[in-house]
């Protein structure tokens, strides 16, 4: 199972700014840690904003759960979105399975 995770922290949490930067150094170590793994397939920093994207590759829906809580700033995030994805291989079968149905 594959999924977009896209997440952002609209305010910087009340600490000090150096503490909120080694978080941010810890999830990237994470990040990096899952992406050799085999569990992030692609992603990295939203440009411009306080967020990242990462596409996740799990086995079952609390794999998924524990890869995101186990983010060092997941008590952080203001949002968070995954979006179950579909792998392209089966989605160019579906779309010419439809295509030939056509008339």
């Amino acid at each position: 199972m594959i999924f977009l995770l896209k997440v952002e922290i609209k305010k910087i949490p009340d600490m000090p700014i150096k503490d909120f930067f080694g978080f941010i150094i810890k999830e990237w170590e994470y990040f990096i840690r899952m992406k050799k793994r085999g569990k992030i397939l692609a992603g990295g920093k939203l440009a411009g904003s306080r967020g990242a994207a990462a596409i996740i590759e799990v086995d079952t829906n609390e794999e998924l759960d524990q890869l995101v809580t186990n983010l060092p700033l997941f008590p952080f995030f203001t949002d968070i979105e995954i979006t179950p994805l579909v792998f392209t291989d089966k989605a160019l079968t579906d779309v010419k399975r439809i295509h030939s149905l056509m008339k």
